[in-house]
């Protein structure tokens, strides 16, 4: 008989959550890994650091591997365009049209 034992301490609280990098090929490329108190660390495939980044106050800060500032984005992503063609109304068929009558 087999079991599987699966055990999860936590010291803080806040839960920890982690995201696997793919690239457009869908190569795995490292994960990122985001602690309770809201830092994202992200790394290589093999486990090395590649640096981290932390947003306060709307303004994300990033980190070096050793931990030195790296500089800031204050900037705001744009909003998303609607998509005009799937928001556009059909057309009603048009009846056909007999000449010589």
């Amino acid at each position: 008989m087999k079991y599987i034992v699966a055990l999860f301490l936590s010291t803080q609280i806040g839960v920890a959550s982690a995201q696997a990098i793919y690239d457009a090929n869908g190569q795995y490329r490292g994960y990122s890994q985001t602690s309770p108190s809201g830092v994202t660390t992200t790394y290589t495939p093999s486990g090395q650091s590649l640096g981290s980044s932390q947003v306060d106050n709307g303004q994300t800060n990033y980190y070096s591997p050793n931990g030195a500032y790296q500089g800031t984005n204050t900037a705001t992503p744009a909003p998303m365009q609607p998509n005009t063609t799937i928001n556009t109304p059909r057309q009603a068929p048009q009846a056909p049209v007999m000449k010589g009558w």
